[in-house]
């Protein structure tokens, strides 16, 4: 009773500036220079921002780099919203149960009988999946077990989004309590599996709903005459020697692009005869190399295509594509407009040295991780908008005003130096 009784008599005692608050969410986006992470939280789908320093703790993980997109954590703040310590909620599994990135490659290149299921929600699989994989969604796949093999003795592996997914286990779990016997988790899942370059695929059904202005159809074949609709072609060959080129002059990767297509994140999907020829394959992987991250390999090529009788046209030479704009994201267009015409407030959350390369005249300099301490500087009235290099950094400071009530805030999420250039906003 005693030392309960001192227990709470200390916490009364405590600032409260000292007691940690705990927080568990999913990480949507992080900036390593600016040490900042934008989460959502699991419960509440509320969207947060989370700073760290070089004093805080790592838990089940080697370094802040570990601490990637999708990541799951649980991290400990105080009441400026610096962490303290943050875990990553790794799954664990028997080692017999886990199968690795090398393994699984090796299968499917030998041909071996294996059931791959995919354990994320329908909408991720379409977007991209290891090949072969069929979608089984671990939220609905006790209901519908008919989605797996017949052969309960065949070899399952199911996967999802990295080493912190939860998904992959509760399918492994749900085949086993029905009677499968040889299951297995890939828990390195899809994000290691595109990181060592192996193919992605697309279905053709899910590519047929997509043909617009916001998806890249790369036809990579020499000449084709008939192609997918709103497809243009790039030959493989071409861009092969496009690749060597840039390799021989040393141009930066991130400098690399087709078609002047500065969107890192665009979909682009590489159409070839089949899934599996050497031209799709060949174009996936230079262009994953130039660090284009969304790039996929369209599954039974041009022939199943055409045979399904989808959609196609002559093929083009210009591409014609338009970034899908996050949310708080604006148009190119609104950016100039308020570079130009001073139409809005432009705030530059780049670091010091990064304004050396040029800043919009007339915009407000703070860095995004000393955006929280300036909040004075920022208008409430009318709107403001935040820029940095490519787009990542302003899109924390957009969620972080947002998280302090501002409402009427925007942001570019875009290479800025490009957008500068091409729309000839003067520069100090």
């Amino acid at each position: 009773m005693l030392n309960r009784m001192m227990i709470i008599a200390t916490l009364l005692l405590t600032p409260m500036s000292l007691i940690a608050a705990e927080v568990v969410g999913k990480i949507q986006s992080i900036s390593q220079n600016a040490k900042v992470i934008q989460y959502l939280n699991p419960k509440t789908k509320q969207v947060k921002v989370i700073k760290f320093n070089d004093t805080t703790t790592l838990i089940d993980a080697e370094s802040f780099k570990d601490l990637t997109v999708n990541t799951k954590f649980k991290a400990s703040v105080d009441e400026n919203d610096l962490a303290t310590s943050i875990k990553r909620i790794l799954v664990k599994l028997p080692a017999e149960q886990i199968i690795d990135t090398d393994a699984l490659a090796d299968l499917l290149d030998e041909g071996q009988s294996v059931f791959i299921g995919d354990a994320r929600p329908l909408a991720i699989y379409q977007q991209g999946h290891i090949p072969s994989a069929m979608p089984t969604p671990s939220n609905k796949l006790a209901d519908n077990l008919d989605w797996l093999p017949e052969n309960k003795d065949q070899l399952v592996v199911f996967y999802c989004g990295g080493v912190t997914c939860p998904l992959s286990p509760k399918a492994l779990n749900i085949a086993q309590a029905n009677g499968y016997t040889n299951v297995k988790a890939y828990v390195e899942g899809f994000p290691a599996w595109k990181g060592e370059v192996y193919p992605a695929h697309v279905n053709a059904d899910w590519l047929s709903q997509n043909l617009d202005k916001h998806h890249v159809i790369l036809d990579v074949r020499t000449k084709p005459a008939k192609s997918i609709q709103g497809a243009v072609n790039l030959p493989a060959e071409q861009l092969a020697a496009m690749h060597q080129q840039m390799n021989q002059e040393k141009v930066a990767i991130s400098q690399r692009t087709i078609f002047e297509l500065r969107d890192k994140k665009a979909p682009i999907i590489v159409v070839a005869d089949s899934g599996d020829a050497e031209q799709a394959i060949e174009a996936y992987e230079i262009l994953s190399f130039w660090k284009f991250k969304n790039v996929t390999i369209l599954q039974g090529g041009i022939n199943q295509w055409l045979a399904a009788n989808l959609p196609s046209a002559e093929v083009v030479s210009q591409l014609v594509y338009e970034k899908k704009l996050a949310k708080g994201a604006i148009t190119e267009a609104d950016f100039v407009k308020a570079a130009k015409r001073g139409t809005a407030t432009i705030i530059d959350v780049r670091d010091g040295e990064e304004l050396s390369h040029g800043r919009v005249k007339g915009s407000i300099h703070i860095p995004l991780a000393e955006l929280d301490q300036h909040l004075a500087k920022i208008p409430k009235e009318g709107l403001v908008i935040f820029h940095c290099a490519g787009g990542s950094r302003a899109s924390l400071a957009y969620t972080l005003l947002t998280n302090k009530g501002y409402t009427n805030v925007g942001f570019l999420n875009d290479s800025f130096a490009d957008v500068a250039q091409a729309n000839g906003i003067e520069l100090l």
